[in-house]
């Protein structure tokens, strides 16, 4: 073999040499992007599930604040990061203990509703956070319903209707939906008072039902008394009148007409026999 085959033969294995090599550097380079993006995938690949909304954060301008992402697949640099929030009207509960006029405690179990406003979405995470609920929602709930609970005694606050709930509300509104998120509704799920304050407010509750029960059966009593009154005097004023127009000749005309109306009648039989003493005749005879 001359040395021009023996440096062909060395130029061949060098070839192939650098050829395996390169492939070994391509699979190695896709097995690596391949971990790459598994390992990244759930920061490349965005899914906004229905009834929720995205913000933006990119690394390197910040949120984007003239853009709010829709529900669906959206995809995004490892190196930024979407935010996404629950848009629907929610409910959450809250156990509170607070102080009534006076300075006796009471349980409340709050129950708010509400949901952040989709316009307004990146200013709310920007000013406030993923964590708004715990940050202004109930903050903020909590310091009107001490505010308001501080004005009435346990009694009023254990027997309150609408509208000590609405005041609550109504509060609740202007101080929660200056920061982006719209409050529903605020309830009062419960009221705990302690227990000896509880027994005696329900103990006069019950009192003042039965008083109402006493006084609505006096009232019906005195109504009687006052138709009985209205009864007698106009009893007495007939009678009254009556007597200052009867006469004897009004009497035996009258006792003629009820006689003719007797002598008529289908169920007697009339027997005319003389007269009476005052000129009337007398009956006698009949099915009785």
């Amino acid at each position: 073999m001359t040395s021009d085959e023996e440096f062909d033969d060395y130029e061949r294995v060098l070839r192939s040499d650098r050829s395996r090599r390169v492939r070994l550097y391509l699979l190695v380079l896709l097995i690596g992007l391949g971990v790459t993006f598994a390992v990244l995938w759930h920061r490349i690949v965005i899914t906004v599930e229905s009834g929720e909304a995205g913000v933006l954060y990119r690394w390197f301008t910040g949120t984007e604040m003239n853009q709010i992402y829709g529900e669906g697949l959206h995809l995004i640099f490892p190196w930024d990061r979407m935010y996404v929030y629950n848009v629907r009207l929610q409910t959450k509960e809250r156990a509170y203990t607070m102080l009534t006029q006076g300075g006796l405690p009471i349980e409340l179990e709050i129950a708010v509703r509400y949901q952040p406003d989709l316009r307004l979405l990146p200013l709310l995470h920007v000013t406030v956070g993923p964590e708004y609920l715990d940050k202004i929602v109930f903050p903020e709930t909590e310091a009107v319903l001490r505010r308001a609970v501080g004005q009435y005694t346990p009694e009023q606050v254990y027997t309150s209707g609408r509208g000590f709930l609405e005041s609550i509300v109504v509060s609740s509104l202007t101080s929660v939906e200056d920061r982006y998120v719209i409050i529903d509704d605020v309830l009062v799920r419960s009221v705990e008072l302690p227990a000896a304050v509880r027994l005696a407010v329900e103990r006069k509750l019950t009192l003042s039902e039965e008083e109402k029960s006493y006084e609505y059966r006096l009232g019906i009593e005195r109504q009687e008394a006052e138709r009985k009154a209205i009864e007698a005097e106009g009893t007495r004023r007939y009678q009254d009148i009556i007597r200052q127009s009867l006469n004897e000749d009004l009497l035996r005309w009258q006792g003629i007409q009820a006689t003719r109306d007797l002598a008529n009648s289908p169920n007697s039989k009339t027997v005319v026999i003389g007269s009476g003493a005052d000129g009337l005749p007398i009956i006698l005879g009949g099915d009785r």
